[in-house]
């Protein structure tokens, strides 16, 4: 039976897990900068909509008698 140092040391395991969390990491940061762009592109579509709802009140107020 042969078993190999990194096995028996525990090494093989730690440079996994460390593999493993960089993935993970590079993976969260893509999607929170997937969630920043989207928060941005809300933000303008509100925008957007406030100065409609801006217009649309001065029109309102404007046509009043």
């Amino acid at each position: 039976m042969n078993i190999r140092i990194g096995e028996l040391s525990g090494s093989d395991a730690t440079n996994a897990l460390h593999e493993t969390i960089r993935r993970f990491n590079e993976q969260s940061q893509k999607q929170t900068q997937q969630m920043v762009t989207l928060t941005k592109v809300i933000a303008a579509l509100t925008a957007v909509l406030l100065v409609g709802v801006v217009v649309q009140i001065f029109v309102a107020v404007k046509a009043l008698p």
